[in-house]
């Protein structure tokens, strides 16, 4: 682990545009390096529950479709394939976002992977979504193929119950097993956890006395579980009107689930 000095590859991102930037060119990064899945993890909640997780992808996901289409099918006659929770949302956003016709948009329940694809980019599944992207993963054609698979803000886990069944165990073991965690930038209740594939974990503290409003706290090679992170963040004050409010928000959260 490191110590409270910021190694010189670690950065936080600056605005959205940068944190943008930042995720496309890491996830290119892993394509380049021959990682076919590859999931991101891009959050700027802190916890905010008030939209869904699909609603707070949407920015990023509109990004991440017009810079991987330049970059992956620019010059060949390829198409990138987005596939989305539900057709209504697939359909509305072929309307509003207006990409090239070699972007394709899709449901990810009833999709079948075509031939001659760059690469496709799953957005926000949840455990609705268990059973097609079990069936997309295990399908022949992307077996065989090989066709880039980069998942957005996974959240198989069902957020009203806490529970995750078995079929979601098993395809939660298996992304665990065959893809690699990109890009993570992840705000928390009073820091945030961010990391770009190949480095490490970077855990930071909120802090208005630093440049950007945040602190290294240390970096470690696997990702920090949740609990430890909560203990690396608490204050030392542990009295403080805003330390008792968010732990109050915390459990109130986890007597929701």
């Amino acid at each position: 682990d490191g110590g409270s000095e910021v190694p010189s590859t670690y950065t936080l991102p600056d605005s959205f545009d940068d944190a943008a930037m930042k995720c496309i060119n890491t996830v290119l990064g892993c394509l380049s390096r021959g990682l076919t899945k590859v999931t991101v993890e891009f959050d700027l909640s802190a916890g905010d529950e008030t939209y869904t997780t699909l609603r707070n992808s949407m920015n990023i996901a509109r990004e991440m479709t017009s810079q991987l289409h330049a970059e992956l099918c620019a010059d060949c006659d390829a198409s990138l394939q987005l596939l989305f929770p539900d057709e209504g949302t697939a359909a509305l956003l072929k309307r509003e976002w207006a990409m090239p016709e070699s972007v394709k948009f899709n449901s990810l329940n009833r999709f079948t992977l075509p031939e001659n694809v760059a690469a496709c980019l799953i957005v926000a599944p949840t455990a609705l979504d268990v059973t097609s992207l079990a069936k997309l993963l295990a399908s022949e054609e992307v077996i065989s193929s090989g066709t880039p698979l980069v998942v957005l803000n996974p959240q198989l886990v069902d957020m009203a119950t806490g529970a995750l069944g078995l079929e979601g165990r098993t395809v939660m073991k298996r992304m665990n097993a065959e893809f690699t965690e990109g890009f993570v930038l992840k705000t928390l209740v009073g820091g945030a956890l961010t990391r770009a594939y190949p480095g490490n974990y970077a855990l930071w503290r909120e802090d208005a006395g630093e440049t950007g409003g945040y602190a290294f706290v240390k970096d470690q090679l696997s990702r920090p579980n949740f609990l430890d992170m909560m203990d690396d963040l608490a204050p030392e004050d542990e009295s403080t009107p805003g330390f008792v409010k968010e732990i109050g928000r915390f459990i109130k959260g986890l007597q929701s689930l």
